[in-house]
């Protein structure tokens, strides 16, 4: 298969050389090619992705003989096996004499691609459109057309003729100018302007003269007699289509190969009087619709040397929509009339209502609509500017009724003539076991189509006491038990594994309730079980202070049978209560970090923990460690309510420096709590709650309302006012009075004032200052100015009046 691959690259060598140097192929001496131009013709035709069949095709389309092939195949096999194709890009061979692969190819294409064009919506709606430009159906010229009988023998073709049998010999003949091939020992042969199949039977009887035992009764001797080379062909195509031209094409291309690289008729031309023009005359008249209706393929007849096509103007044009199979733009031809408008678009779809055609037509001054029916199809002659319609169906039903609810086979049934209940309950397979006997309902629809209800007693329509007729677009709803009664449960709450509600059933008891509910957790209290119970029907009518009734029972874990309190029966709507027993509370754990010997989670094991058991459990403090600066945070437990206006603040805060804390900070003086374990200071401990002791920390922070705020090492004895002095002093919108002081342990310290003294407060290792600053005021704008201004000599005026007055 290598070898094949290389030798149908080589042919595609001695076509592209002969082009390039406008020479013969049949003269190109294979044998003076070196081994450089072999690989990169090779690389170049692996480059164009060429199949072995196409460059075997293009390669005897420009005329390359079998002799060259022969002599390509043999220098291949020799370069193959000596250095191998995948090598090629290693052997650093170039061409001799400076050839390029443009040169060796020709550097263009052998024929025309089809050019580029954005047809519009209303161009795509033509009837016939996607014949040229469909990406599934294509006519795109190729070198591997085959040749038919019906083929216009050229000047340029390359006839082959092979005799074998008791005769041998073969023959390679090129028809030339005159549209003559020379036959040796015979002499010339017209064969130019003849169909191919004419041309075989003229070639045979001539061999004929010299072979005579080919037409013998009892022939030994045959021949075949093949095309071997097709000229290519130039077409152009003129009128109206989307991209005239001229084009290059197989010399057995057809119309169609024109039409195609022409995009097709556009919204101008026609599709029904395509013209092939040969020598200044017309030769064919091609309709596109006996190709796309019929499927007549004599349409797309074969195309010679210098033909023009030819694509008049349309006569007619008819919009077509509504529910026909296919719609668009059609172009019927004169007299022809409106079912034959229906085939070419395909007849009626399933939705299409036929008994009215709707046609609408220009009348010369105006618009007039025409009623269509079916008799009157054959006889509508179309006319140029006519649009036809078909609507739909209508979205309602003949004999449509319904059945719903508690019967074995709800759904949609046929109403027959003279149809009762009876017989729609018969249909539905009867009434299921849980149906409610006592009411039915019928919702009809009136003549007005106003909808009514029709109530009848379910018992007496199985039993044959009474019947009711029906009627188009009935809906009989027959009711269950369940569907008129509350939803009937039962639910658990408490120490239970699954807690929740459950469907009631009869005989339920409060064990298989319990059961059903994953039995007791380990903290529940089975001595300890209450049963709520809501009042009866005539409970509840009577006044009173009772709202519902109470039951208290002792059940075992092992939820047995024989407990008299497990076997209480329930009754729907009941709740259940599993409550914890008294000891049992949840197991919480605390957290401290920091300058203590033994860091961690510690789990909480009295009621009562404290500040100093946790302290005492974690071995105490280090020699670093700096009591004042404890602090103590605590997990915020808020409810639903609160959860949702926090995560709706989260949203609106979103992007801003603002952050919403899951905890508290819970102030502590542990040196106190320390000294006096169970004092006031000594707190108790809850779950979640965790406790950092730091290092003692040498600087004060300086912030807010001060010229330059900063951190500076801590000095004993000095106050507030010394660390505000030394970042700078207090700025010009500084609250003075409002001056704070945060604590390492989280608690602050605020200023007093008295008459015009300040008090401040103490200042303690790692302490922050904060000095807040007033709100800072745009000034006002001129016109606020003038506006005051105005105002005051308002007032001075009529301030002088009245003094004056006076």
């Amino acid at each position: 298969m290598r070898i094949f691959w290389l030798f149908s690259f080589m042919l595609f060598l001695c076509f592209s050389l002969a082009t390039a140097q406008n020479i013969n192929p049949a003269a190109v001496d294979v044998s003076a090619l070196s081994e450089g131009q072999i690989m990169q013709l090779i690389t170049e035709m692996q480059k164009r992705g060429m199949s072995e069949e196409q460059a075997l095709a293009l390669a005897r389309a420009r005329g390359v003989s079998e002799e060259q092939i022969s002599l390509l195949r043999q220098r291949m096999e020799n370069v193959q096996s000596r250095q191998g194709a995948s090598r090629s890009a290693e052997l650093g061979l170039e061409l001799d004499g400076g050839m390029s692969s443009d040169f060796l190819f020709g550097g263009e294409e052998l024929f025309s691609s089809k050019p580029f064009f954005t047809p519009t919506e209303e161009e795509r709606r033509l009837f016939g459109f996607s014949l040229f430009n469909s990406e599934n159906l294509s006519f795109q010229p190729n070198a591997n057309y085959p040749v038919t009988d019906a083929y216009i023998v050229g000047v340029g073709d390359e006839f082959r003729v092979d005799v074998y049998g008791a005769s041998q010999q073969s023959y390679v003949m090129i028809v030339d100018k005159n549209g003559q091939i020379r036959i040796p020992n015979v002499g010339p042969v017209g064969v130019g302007g003849r169909t191919y199949g004419t041309a075989k039977e003229l070639i045979r009887e001539k061999l004929s003269l010299i072979y005579r035992d080919l037409v013998s009764s009892a022939p030994k001797t045959f021949a075949n007699i093949q095309l071997g080379a097709v000229q290519p062909i130039s077409v152009s195509v003129i009128g109206e289509v989307f991209a005239p031209g001229t084009f290059n094409l197989p010399g057995a291309a057809t119309a169609f190969n024109a039409l195609f690289l022409s995009g097709g008729p556009n919204i101008k031309g026609s599709f029904r009087d395509i013209r092939v023009m040969r020598n200044g005359k017309v030769v064919h008249r091609l309709d596109v619709y006996d190709y796309l209706v019929n499927g007549n393929g004599s349409v797309d007849v074969p195309l010679q040397n210098g033909d023009v096509l030819m694509v008049p103007t349309y006569k007619q044009r008819v919009r077509v929509g509504g529910e026909f199979i296919r719609s668009g733009i059609f172009e019927p031809i004169e007299g022809e009339t409106l079912e034959h408008l229906m085939e070419y678009a395909g007849g009626f779809n399933e939705q299409a209502y036929r008994n009215r055609v709707e046609l609408y037509r220009n009348t010369g001054r105006e618009r007039a609509v025409k009623d269509v029916f079916p008799d009157e199809f054959a006889e509508t002659v179309l006319q140029n500017g006519d649009s036809v319609f078909v609507s739909k169906i209508l979205e309602r039903f003949a004999n449509r009724i319904t059945i719903t609810g508690a019967v074995f086979r709800p759904g949609t049934y046929e109403l027959r003539e003279g149809m009762m209940l009876s017989q729609l309950l018969e249909r539905a397979d009867g009434l299921r076991e849980d149906a409610f006997v006592e009411r039915g309902l019928i919702m009809r629809r009136n003549e007005d189509l106003s909808l009514s209800n029709v109530s009848f007693r379910v018992g007496d329509i199985v039993s044959g006491k009474k019947d009711l007729s029906l009627k188009r677009e009935d809906v009989v709803q027959i009711f269950s038990i369940e569907d008129l009664r509350e939803l009937r449960s039962v639910t658990v709450k408490g120490e239970v594994q699954r807690p929740g509600l459950h469907d009631f059933r009869e005989g339920m008891t409060l064990g298989d309730v319990i059961a059903l509910s994953g039995g007791f957790r380990e903290l529940a209290s089975e001595s300890y079980i209450e049963v709520t119970r809501r009042l009866s029907y005539e409970e509840a009518g009577q006044p009173g202070a009772q709202t519902a009734h109470l039951f208290q029972f002792s059940i075992p874990r092992s939820l047995s049978l024989n407990s008299s309190d497990a076997a209480f029966e329930l009754l729907p709507f009941d709740e259940v209560f599993v409550r914890r027993a008294p000891g049992g509370i949840k197991e919480g754990t605390v957290r401290i970090s920091g300058e203590v010997n033994y860091s961690g989670d510690y789990a909480l094991v009295k009621k009562n923990e404290r500040l100093s058991d946790l302290i005492a459990r974690s071995g105490g403090f280090t020699a670093e460690a700096y009591l004042d600066g404890a602090m103590l945070t605590r997990p915020i437990r808020l409810s639903a309510k609160e959860s949702r206006l926090r995560e709706f603040a989260r949203a609106q805060n979103q992007g801003e420096d603002t952050e919403l804390m899951d905890f508290e900070v819970v102030g502590v003086d542990l040196a106190r709590a320390i000294s006096n374990p169970g004092g006031r200071d000594d707190i108790y401990l809850r779950d979640g709650d965790e406790l950092v002791i730091p290092r003692r920390n040498q600087t004060i922070q300086v912030g807010g309302g001060v010229l330059n705020p900063l951190s500076m090492p801590y000095v004993e004895g000095r106050g507030v006012k010394y660390y505000v002095k030394n970042s700078g002093g207090f700025a010009l919108r500084a609250k003075k009075n409002r001056t704070y002081v945060i604590y390492p342990n989280g608690s602050a310290g605020a200023t007093s004032s008295f008459l015009f003294m300040r008090s401040y407060p103490k200042v303690t290792p790692g302490s922050e200052i904060v000095v807040p600053q007033k709100p800072e005021r745009d000034p006002l704008p001129v016109t606020a100015w003038i506006a005051i201004g105005s105002g005051i000599s308002t007032i001075a005026l009529t301030l002088a009046t009245l003094i004056n007055s006076l």
